[in-house]
């Protein structure tokens, strides 16, 4: 098979599109021993440095390039539970005033580069450089930013919408994940299936792996990137004697005067620790619900802000998960356990298109664009 390199721009806003574009690069990669591919993002050696070389990851990782920058504004987050509109917007009018000279390093960049296809997840800037050189394009999501900010009634959210409507128009094929937002700023897409990390073990093997207790519920705690402020819990009503918080490690960092029942594992295979825990709870992203199904892990959620995103996800959650709402309050006063009954007791419609493989959904549109 012909040598293929990728360069893949790859958002920012959270772990969830570093998280779901770096998977399918790697699996795809393993499938083809000639491809390479550079990740340009502000993630992608951040995340990466929790990743287990001795796995898959190090088959792949001398053909994979990271490079840090950034290729769209997302939406500023005060924590994982609330965004800053304000400082949103002073954002964007800061990237449109670089923009100009943005583009310019960048093509130059791709022009030495050489790539055989441009992949974004999901901003709509490179599809500028896609068109301008002539290279294909493929975008890879569930929302784009064009629909996010024409959801906010700000003049220049509305503006900043319609500029990057006509930016997407310019990307050749859109491979439109499950728990999607209308994607109608894309002339041509595809649906596929859900993308996301999966564990290596079974809930036995993972729970015995990292030392889980017989008897004691273990509640991860995804917060994501940006992590929830600590000293909003009221750690008078934190009962440790049934219960366990576990954090990943590299996301955020409980500061507790008991942290008794805290439990912090660095550097693991984040899915594996899905599949181990009793519960996640989290805010709704793609990236968790997405490894949540693969893992099997029931989800009580909570609110994240006025994210138009939010509903969609919701409405899966309710469709197609173990599942059940808590409130902040709950949440922070550690009153979880109705919650828990309601997401075991749920009940599921299976979705088929979580069932399709979505790696080589990817693989098979990536051959049909540059052949």
């Amino acid at each position: 098979m012909k040598k293929i390199h990728i360069s893949a721009f790859v958002s920012g806003h959270g772990f969830g599109h570093i998280s779901r574009s770096l998977e399918a690069i790697i699996r795809i990669l393993l499938q083809n021993p000639e491809w390479t591919a550079t990740i340009h993002s502000p993630r992608g050696e951040e995340f990466t440095s929790s990743l287990d070389l001795s796995g898959i990851w190090g088959k792949v990782r001398p053909r994979i390039q990271f490079r840090k920058t950034r290729s769209d504004v997302g939406i500023v987050q005060k924590d994982s539970l609330g965004m800053d509109l304000d400082s949103t917007e002073s954002e964007i009018l800061e990237f449109k005033k670089n923009k100009e000279s943005l583009l310019q390093s960048e093509t130059e960049v791709i022009k030495r580069e050489k790539p055989d296809i441009i992949w974004s997840d999901s901003s709509s800037f490179p599809f500028l450089i896609s068109y301008d050189l002539k290279i294909p394009s493929l975008f890879l999501g569930n929302f784009t930013w064009d629909y996010i900010y024409s959801y906010y009634k700000s003049s220049i959210f509305q503006k900043y919408s319609e500029e990057l409507k006509k930016e997407y128009a310019l990307c050749d094929l859109g491979l439109v994940l499950p728990l999607s937002c209308p994607v109608t700023s894309i002339h041509s897409t595809k649906n596929i299936g859900l993308l996301g990390r999966k564990p290596n073990l079974t809930k036995e093997e993972a729970r015995k792996y990292y030392g889980f207790e017989e008897g004691i519920e273990y509640y991860l705690f995804s917060f994501g990137a940006y992590g929830i402020d600590s000293s909003q819990f009221d750690w008078r009503e934190w009962d440790p004697s049934k219960r366990r918080i576990v954090i990943g490690g590299i996301e955020w960092k409980i500061e507790a005067k008991n942290n008794l029942g805290i439990v912090t594992i660095p550097h693991c295979h984040y899915p594996d620790l899905l599949r181990a825990s009793d519960f996640v709870l989290t805010k709704p992203g793609y990236g968790i619900l997405s490894e949540s199904y693969f893992a099997e892990t029931p989800i009580l959620y909570t609110d994240r802000g006025n994210f138009p995103e939010y509903k969609y996800l919701v409405e899966a959650l309710q469709s197609h998960y173990r599942s059940s709402y808590i409130s902040q309050k709950d949440l922070f006063s550690f009153r979880w356990e109705e919650a828990s009954k309601v997401a075991i007791s749920s009940n599921v419609i299976p979705d088929p298109r979580f069932q399709n493989d979505a790696i080589q959904e990817i693989q098979d549109s990536i051959l049909e664009l540059i052949k």
